[in-house]
Order: structure tokens, then sequence, then C-alpha cells
């Protein structure tokens, strides 16, 4: 299996409007980690340490950084960011776009498995090596 650079956006993917942390973000961090992924927290309007040590998702994460808004890859380097997301997690469907990974809907239901869903996807993705992809003309 793969070890993913995994990035979560912050406001409305892991804390929602009311303030409150989305459903199973404990249970995902953890898994996360134990499966030898890294996890990175970003935000467009600065950096949310803060915010995760309130959530008691501080001693998962890595590192924080400030998200690019646009020309992604290249504002990277701006901004600090010294790997290149393997995932992401955004509300914000043009990072994800640049990036990869899952464009989470930024409203959440009392019964949200949202985090779930990324949890599968990430581990779906690290467990695809190069020659499990098919080539163009393989049947």
């Amino acid at each position: 299996m793969r070890k993913l650079n995994v990035f979560f956006d912050v406001d409305n993917t892991l804390i929602m409007w009311n303030g409150k942390l989305r459903n199973h973000a404990h249970d995902v961090f953890r898994s996360l980690i134990d499966s030898g992924h890294t996890i990175y927290v970003w935000s467009g309007v600065g950096i949310r340490r803060w915010d995760m040590k309130r959530h008691n998702l501080d001693e998962f994460v890595t590192d924080y950084f400030i998200k690019p808004l646009e020309d992604h890859h290249e504002r990277l380097k701006t901004f600090g960011v010294p790997v290149v997301p393997d995932f992401v997690i955004d509300d914000h469907k043009t990072v994800v776009d640049a990036f990869g990974g899952y464009h989470i809907p930024d409203m959440a239901s009392a019964d949200d498995r949202e985090l779930l869903l990324v949890l599968d996807a990430i581990t779906e993705m690290a467990n695809v090596t190069l020659g499990d992809i098919e080539q163009p003309g393989e049947q």
C-alpha cells in the first residue's frame, strides 16, 4: 500500500458552519495515521492549528499551511508547502480538480458519513499500484 500525503480543508470540510466537527473525523484521522498516511491541514484563510487543537485532532496532523485558492500547483512554493498533495478533501471543487481527491459537500446532516467515504476513497487509491492501472489499448 502506498503512503499518501492527505490534505484536509477546514471550513465546511472538517468543521461545519456551526463550529461542530464533522462526524467520524477522529476515527478517520486515526485510521489514516495507523495506515501510515501523512495528514496535513490547510485553509484559504490561514493556519488552523487552534481549530484542530480545539477538536483534539492536532496530534494527528503533521503540518499546517495556507491553501492556494488559484494557480494551485504554482502557489505551493509561495505558501511554503514542501510536499505535493496526493489526495485532498475540500468543499471547493477547483482545489480537488487541481490535485485530485474528494469533493465533499459543504453541508452535513446529523447522520453525515462523508468522511467514511473519504477514508474508503483514500484506501482505494493507496492500494492501486502502477501495474493495476490499465494502460491505453489494453483489454
